[in-house]
Formats: structure tokens, C-alpha cells, sequence
């Protein structure tokens, strides 16, 4: 069996590998087509580099001809390729224009599909004429898809999967803040600095601690140059930011899946979002939500505070001290949290996606064959 995975951010890349790794345990033999970062490239037999991490309405237009070339390279290795099946994952920009060119020739399912919900609702009708089933991540999203004849399944999300168990590291006498500034090189720049002046107002009433994570080698690097520029020493971690959240009692978040990672292990956090602000008139001119935290949008409310665009350090500071003390914000974060764990499934999701994609695709290839 031959299959092509097809991702574009980090947060797909990570999905995407470990689909493949579930793939590959139920059918070792399988050969893989895929695009995303290095946890895909690792993984596939045929693999074509794409535009990558890029954030922003500015950020893809500095790009186009990158996205051209790579649509370009993809549609013409996969109309040569044929593989069983085609597993689109997230980066809509991208895939939609991929489905929409292959839909009618090859088998293909989009896990994690677009957030239509958000913004750009007419992108059901591509999905809907060039999908053949969509796998959501958020409970609601299952009922939206079927409202529109489009097939739509829900297994859980990929993010518990990457939850390790393992006992959470207890408290010391100092806090310790984590700092989760993202995994694309825009809001690194953007956030980590902002995070360092929260630490130093943070640190005017209280003697606290800080670690930071890098999700690379090429995340390290930005942030190390950021943190010789501001004079400040912090510990930093490369990878998964596992030992990061495990070992902070508060975290400082990018706006993002990693969100949900730091609810599940019971973290408390606050979220940020920066970017230019051409990109966020831009953004507010489309997206729909008062809302971007994954843990506030599956809970349908704002549990978790958000800072987007402008930051209020003094209220911020308030906050975390209302967290370190375990006030009142922090007690309404544990109690969504226990509830979340209950709506995001119960784990082993990208076993029970291969299984799925296996079977369907499977099913569907000897359908085709038959006419």
C-alpha cells in the first residue's frame, strides 16, 4: 500500500508522524509520500519540501511563488505516485487548493480540516465535493460537517497522545514560569520579548524562576540572541516542551495546540498572540471568534485569559499572582481542565485515525477498481 501524507505546520508534522507511526504498526510494509517538517521527513519514502511555519497574511504573500512551486511539485508526484489514499492535515492554504485538484482522481481525507467555522465558510464546498470523509479534532466540528452531507468522524484529539504519563514533579518554595513562545520564527520575535517583560514586573514582588522552550535547533537559535540582546540568562529547553510544562508552576503561552498539551497536565496558563499589525486588521477583518485559545474554544468559553496584540503587564502580574497563590483564576482553571479531559477522548486517537484511514481507504480503492 502506498499513501501520501500531506502537513505544512508543526503541529501537523507532529500529527502527521505519529499517523504514520500508527500506519506503519498496522500495515509495516507501507510506503509513504509526505510533505511538513522533520518528524514527516524522517518518516517517508518520498518526501517534497514545502514552505513551512510561515504565520500571517504577510508572511504567505512573502512566499506565493514557494506555495506555487510546492502545490505544483505535490499534485504532479501524486497524480505519478497514485497512492491508495491521500491524508491531507490542517494548512488549509495549501491543501484545499491540493484537494480541490485531486479529489475527483484519487481517494483523499483531510484530518484536521479547516476551521470554517472561524472564517471562510464557502470552504465547504470544496471539501464537500473533493473529500471523501473528514476526521475533526473538536467534538462540535463532527456535527457542523454532517449538517452539510459531508462524513465527517471523531476519535478523540491527537493532542493526548503526546501527553506522557508520569508523575508531575512537585512544587519547590520558588515559582517556576514557563515560557511557550511558539514554533514559528514570527511570533517568537514577537512574544519572547514580551514574556521577558512580564518576568521582570513579575519579579519586582516575588522571587520567581523561568524556563524556556525551543521547539528546534533554528527556535533555539532566535531565542538565544533574544535573550543576549535583553541580558537575561534563562534555562532552555530544545524539543518537546514537556520538561518545560512539567516543571513550572505557571506557563506563558503562544496561542495554540501547545495549550491544550499544558491544560492536560494540569498546568494553569495564559495565552498571547502577536503579530504585525497589518496582519491583525487583516485577521480581524476575517476571523469571526472573540476567541483563540484550543482550551477556550472546546470549552465555549474564555477559562483561560487571553493578551492579543496589546498587553496590560500590570494586570497580567495580577493574574499571576492570583495563579501563584492559588486564587480564584486558578481554581477556575483546574475545574475546566478536569472537564476538558473528559471532552478531548481518551487517548491512542492517531491508532484509532490509522485504523480508520486503513479501512475506508482500503474499501473505497476496491470500489474504484470495480467501475
Amino acid at each position: 500500500m502506498k499513501i501520501a501524507v500531506i502537513a505544512g505546520e508543526k503541529s501537523g508534522d507532529n500529527y502527521g508522524a505519529a499517523l504514520i507511526d500508527s500506519i506503519r504498526r498496522i500495515k509495516p510494509d507501507v510506503s509513504v509520500i509526505g510533505t511538513g517538517g522533520e518528524g514527516i521527513r524522517k518518516r517517508a519514502d518520498l518526501f517534497i519540501d514545502c514552505p513551512y511555519g510561515k504565520m500571517g497574511f504577510s508572511g504567505v504573500l512573502s512566499r506565493l511563488h514557494l506555495f506555487y512551486r510546492a502545490f505544483k511539485e505535490v499534485k504532479e508526484t501524486i497524480e505519478r505516485e497514485n497512492p491508495s489514499f491521500v491524508v491531507f492535515i490542517d494548512n488549509p492554504g495549501l491543501n484545499l487548493k491540493l484537494a480541490d485538484a485531486l479529489g475527483k482522481q484519487h481517494t483523499c481525507f483531510y484530518y484536521i480540516p479547516p476551521k470554517v467555522w472561524a472564517h471562510n465558510y464557502k470552504r465547504i464546498r470544496i471539501i464537500r465535493r473533493s473529500i471523501r470523509a473528514v476526521i475533526t479534532i473538536f467534538p462540535f466540528e463532527r456535527t457542523l460537517y454532517q449538517k452539510e452531507g459531508i462524513p465527517a468522524f471523531w476519535f478523540g484529539h491527537p493532542v493526548t497522545d503526546l501527553i506522557k504519563s508520569g508523575e508531575v514533579p512537585e512544587e519547590g518554595d520558588i515559582p517556576v514560569i514557563g515560557l511557550l513562545p511558539g514554533s514559528r520564527k514570527e511570533e517568537v520575535r514577537y512574544l519572547l520579548p514580551v514574556f521577558i517583560r512580564i518576568l521582570r514586573y513579575a519579579s519586582e514582588k516575588r522571587k520567581i524562576m523561568a524556563l524556556l522552550s525551543a521547539s528546534d535547533k533554528e527556535i533555539r537559535k532566535i531565542e538565544e540572541d533574544i535573550l543576549r540582546k535583553e541580558g537575561e540568562e534563562i534555562t532552555l529547553f530544545e524539543g518537546s516542551p514537556e520538561k518545560v510544562i512539567k516543571g513550572s508552576s505557571l506557563l506563558l503561552a503562544a496561542s495554540g495546540t501547545v495549550n491544550l498539551e499544558v491544560a492536560l497536565y494540569g498546568k494553569p496558563l495564559l495565552v498571547f498572540y502577536k503579530t504585525t499589525y497589518l496582519n491583525y486588521i487583516l485577521a480581524r477583518l476575517v476571523v469571526k471568534l472573540d476567541m483563540i485559545s484550543p482550551v477556550n474554544l472546546i470549552m465555549r468559553e474564555k477559562v483561560v485569559p487571553e493578551y492579543i496584540q496589546q498587553f496590560p503587564y500590570r494586570k497580567i502580574v495580577k493574574e499571576i499572582d492570583d495563579i501563584l497563590d492559588k486564587g480564584l483564576l486558578y481554581q477556575r482553571e483546574m475545574e475546566a481542565f478536569a472537564h476538558l479531559k473528559e471532552v478531548m477522548g481518551s487517548g491512542s486517537v492517531s491508532e484509532k485515525v490509522a485504523g480508520f484511514l486503513i479501512k475506508e481507504g482500503w474499501r473505497l480503492q476496491e470500489c474504484l477498481k470495480r467501475y
